[in-house]
């Protein structure tokens, strides 16, 4: 009888302890992602779906702004992160960060919206007008100043206001203190169907060579467990071919995530998924690097051309089939 209870013990225990020694033995990552858009939250799908853990990993993510976000990596409070292409100029000046896989290309995801009543009807009728943006050295503030340059006008011809997320910039906007803002596709088109706003210009459609969202991790994480990098770029791909073949389901969990209708979640992931806005391999394109290095030194956040392949590596990213 002893042994017998003692069988019953043990199976109950492992029962009990199988599945928390299984946590306890997954890799935590603090990961931040710069915007709550439908192509960041998808690591948020991922989590939702299981994938980082199915890989080892238990991902806690966070939302701040790009700049938080380099100062957080600095204070080694953030082990990767998925952010703008425009964040490698601070890689550039001594971030501790590296690109490890390209997310996303051209910013479609991006747009210039105007109040419903504006008088603002194309991008030439922009100058001397001031746009919300998320912060100095942004994307959204990248995207404004190829305005400027694709109007042939210098950069300080558009006005940039700094004024945090997604609901600060509209809200500059509806009072009055900007006449546009950078927002992102599935808010822009939330707020048109609800009469709020207009479209002005899609930032894919003004912008070709640029990468647009890059994974990040901070070089302490690369230098100190290889492995945990490979495995978050390896569940996010996952995660991507997940979305890409399974409509309904990506577009129940954007229509929640975003807040916004199911016809506008719709909408989003026929703009994005279907085609080439996500990288389906992650690799960096040196032609584009160069472009972006380019950019940078025109919008100042560089003073000189730098050669950006230095701070982007393939290493993590996983091998072609």
């Amino acid at each position: 009888m002893t042994r017998k209870v003692w069988l019953v013990f043990i199976c109950l225990a492992a029962l009990t302890i199988g599945p928390q020694s299984n946590a306890a033995a997954r890799t935590k990552l603090a990961v931040a992602k710069v915007a709550n858009d439908f192509a960041l939250s998808m690591v948020d799908y991922g989590n939702k779906l299981g994938t980082f853990q199915k890989n080892g990993l238990d991902v806690e993510v966070s939302d701040i702004t790009q700049a938080k976000m380099v100062q957080a990596v600095i204070a080694g409070s953030i082990d990767m992160a998925l952010a703008s292409g425009a964040t490698l100029a601070f890689a550039a000046k001594g971030a501790p960060l590296t690109g490890v896989a390209a997310l996303s290309g051209p910013p479609s995801i991006l747009v210039l919206v105007v109040g419903a009543q504006s008088p603002i009807k194309s991008l030439d009728q922009l100058r001397n007008r001031t746009v919300a943006v998320s912060n100095l050295g942004s994307l959204t503030d990248w995207a404004v100043s190829q305005i400027a340059l694709h109007e042939k006008w210098p950069t300080s011809d558009i006005k940039r206001v700094s004024v945090g997320d997604t609901a600060a910039r509209i809200a500059t906007l509806r009072t009055g203190a900007a006449d546009a803002a950078v927002v992102d596709i599935a808010t822009a088109l939330n707020l048109e169907e609800r009469g709020q706003a207009k479209i002005l210009v899609n930032f894919g459609d003004l912008i070709s060579k640029f990468q647009n969202q890059i994974i990040y991790a901070s070089n302490k994480l690369v230098q100190s467990n290889p492995d945990a990098v490979r495995s978050f770029v390896r569940a996010w791909f996952q995660t991507i071919d997940y979305a890409r073949a399974h409509k309904g389901e990506t577009v129940a969990f954007a229509q929640q995530k975003l807040g916004v209708t199911p016809t506008v979640a719709g909408r989003v992931y026929d703009e994005l998924m279907p085609g080439g806005f996500f990288s389906k391999d992650g690799r960096f394109d040196p032609d584009i690097l160069a472009a972006m290095s380019r950019s940078f030194v025109e919008m100042k956040l560089l003073d000189h051309n730098v050669d950006l392949s230095q701070y982007v590596t393939s290493r993590f990213l996983p091998k072609a089939p």
